[in-house]
């Protein structure tokens, strides 16, 4: 992930100033309308799913209607029959008694020709009689039958046990019966006596042909692909022409189909969002369902959708042809200052002098221009000031005569000395020319750390002559670590500052400073402590802060910053016992 952005953090900043406009005026203009278009059309296509899922249910409900209007025949066939004082009468007597040749003629013709009447009617196809007595008019497959013929039916228990008094069934509920249609709807309702409270005397079975019901379904107008369901009591009723379902895998779907749920009700089929608009018919029971997928529901906002796209293109366009011409106008500017300096890099500092405006160009080109007169001003002082500079030099020439005349008279006085045997004044003579050696070190910055512990020593030698030797100076170095390069002077003025202000204090004016080195990781760690007066908390807090008269440790500490970063220096803090302790913070470098 790091380097993905290091990458497009290198990219977006080797890209021209110009591609960079376009690209934030795209970002700018065509990203904030892409997603407004896109939330748009779902709250469209969302609204639009909405209204046709409510209008297929309205149709829905119509076709119930209609549905409703087709099965009243039955109801009126079987109301006629309860009320007929003639019907009354046959069913009583075949009821009671066996009947006469001639009660069965004039039984059998009046029957016969009210169900010849209820058949011809639209959508009836058959119309019987079940009796409780058994006159010879009645058979098997004729009109007029035994209400034996009904008791082996499961479905048809309640209604015979008396549970009910009528109810609307599907041809495939029956087992044992036959009809002469398939998928016909069967409409089952009791006769009772009139004259006694409760007493059946039989039952009066319509046959409805059901391919009115769909029909009408099928007069709803579908997209292709819907599916339409009917379910009664869980079972599928609906023909082939009009599909059937499977649902294996489908346990929402299964789930939903078997409730009694009217409405809108979505589902999940697969990885799509679908629908179910259900609606029960009144009367028969039955459990219609349009089964459409959200694609079917939102097909109206098909057209809304393409013209948000190919206004989102137009403004787009606009955009990207906007975009140009103001990024063009800017860089045209630029690109114009840009000569100007690739001219000055070639030493020719030329000016533009028709500035107009007061923009952010303007007043760079107009920085630029000052720049330019400035910088031939002092070209002009350099050429001035080259001449002094020769003659600084020849001067700096003749100064480097002076240390190695310097050493030569120290070295003089150390022979001189030596010859008239004083040898303190030929030792402390001989401390202080290798002191200056080390010092100058021939200009260079870096030197071991062996060198540098090796002029400490030559310090303290000749401070030892002041304190006739009463400071002790015990070193301390892990091995190869003084082979390691370190910048020069940065132990002297901490050695002075041990003397000055931590052992001179002392009464008897005696202490002894130890210098420990060691590595530690990347890092090379000198410690210098003293057995003095130590620090006060106060001072302890400000000495890095403070200038000192001359080279003091506040020096030292910016040297060792500036050459080996920040979290390096010098940190004071009084030793455990008495006396000042100092680590240097230095980091290991290849000696160059």
């Amino acid at each position: 992930m790091r380097y993905a952005a290091a990458a497009i953090s290198n990219l977006y900043y080797n890209m021209r100033l110009r591609t960079k406009l376009i690209l934030s005026y795209l970002l700018l203009i065509v990203l904030p309308l892409g997603i407004l278009v896109f939330f748009s059309y779902v709250n469209i296509h969302r609204t639009v799913v909405q209204q046709s899922g409510i209008a297929y249910l309205e149709a829905l409900k119509q076709a119930e209607k209609n549905i409703g209007f087709g099965i009243q025949t039955a109801h009126l066939i079987a109301d006629q029959a309860q009320s007929s004082y003639d019907i009354q009468l046959i069913l009583k007597t075949v009821a009671e008694r066996p009947l006469t040749v001639s009660e069965e003629l004039d039984y059998f013709s009046m029957l016969n020709n009210r169900v010849m009447n209820y058949e011809s009617v639209q959508n009836v196809v058959h119309v019987n009689y079940y009796m409780l007595g058994s006159p010879r008019f009645t058979a098997p497959d004729s009109n007029f039958q035994h209400v034996n013929a009904l008791r082996d039916e499961a479905v048809l228990q309640p209604l015979l046990k008396g549970e009910v008094r009528q109810g609307w069934y599907y041809s495939g509920d029956f087992t044992h019966h036959t009809f002469s249609r398939m998928n016909e709807m069967i409409y089952i309702k009791e006769i009772r006596d009139l004259n006694v409270l409760g007493k059946v005397l039989g039952y009066l079975m319509v046959e409805i042909d059901s391919k009115f019901v769909w029909d009408i379904l099928k007069d709803i107008r579908l997209p292709d692909g819907t599916v339409i369901a009917v379910h009664k009591d869980g079972k599928q009723i609906t023909p082939a022409p009009l599909g059937s379902l499977n649902l294996n895998g489908e346990a929402a779907l299964q789930k939903l189909l078997l409730s009694d749920q009217e409405g809108i009700m979505p589902y999940k089929s697969g990885l799509g969002e679908n629908y179910a608009i259900r609606s029960i018919v009144p009367g028969l029971g039955w459990n219609i369902s349009l089964l459409m997928t959200e694609e079917h529901l939102g097909m109206n906002s098909r057209w809304m959708i393409n013209f948000m796209v190919v206004l989102a293109v137009i403004v787009s366009v606009l955009a990207v042809v906007t975009a140009f011409f103001i990024s063009g106008t800017i860089t045209k500017r630029l690109m114009k200052l840009i000569r100007l300096i690739r001219h000055a890099e070639k030493g020719s500092w030329e000016t533009d002098t028709s500035v107009r405006g007061n923009d952010e160009y303007s007043q760079l080109l107009r920085a630029f221009n000052k720049m330019s007169m400035k910088i031939k001003e002092l070209i002009e002082e350099v050429y001035q000031v080259r001449i002094s500079k020769q003659e600084t030099e020849m001067k700096l020439l003749y100064a480097q005569i002076n240390p190695h005349f310097l050493y030569n008279t120290l070295d003089i006085i150390h022979w001189s000395a030596l010859r008239i045997q004083a040898r303190d004044i030929a030792e402390i003579t001989e401390s202080l020319a290798k002191f200056l050696r080390h010092t100058l070190n021939g200009g260079k910055d870096h030197i071991r750390l062996a060198e540098e512990l090796e002029g400490v020593e030559r310090y303290l030698h000749i401070i030892n002559y002041r304190y006739k030797g009463a400071i002790r100076l015990t070193v301390s170095i892990e091995d190869q670590v003084e082979e390691l390069p370190i910048i020069k002077m940065i132990m002297q003025p901490l050695i002075e500052n041990a003397v000055i202000h931590g052992i001179r204090p002392k009464a008897d004016k005696s202490g002894e400073i130890k210098i420990r080195a060691w590595r530690e990781e990347s890092y090379i760690l000198l410690m210098v402590q003293d057995d003095g007066a130590g620090l006060p908390p106060e001072r302890l807090t400000t000495i890095l802060e403070k200038e000192s008269g001359g080279y003091g440790v506040k020096n030292v500490h910016q040297r060792i910053q500036v050459h080996y970063g920040q979290d390096c220096g010098l940190q004071f803090e009084n030793a455990p016992g008495g006396g000042c302790r100092v680590i240097i913070r230095l980091k290991h470098q290849a000696e160059s």
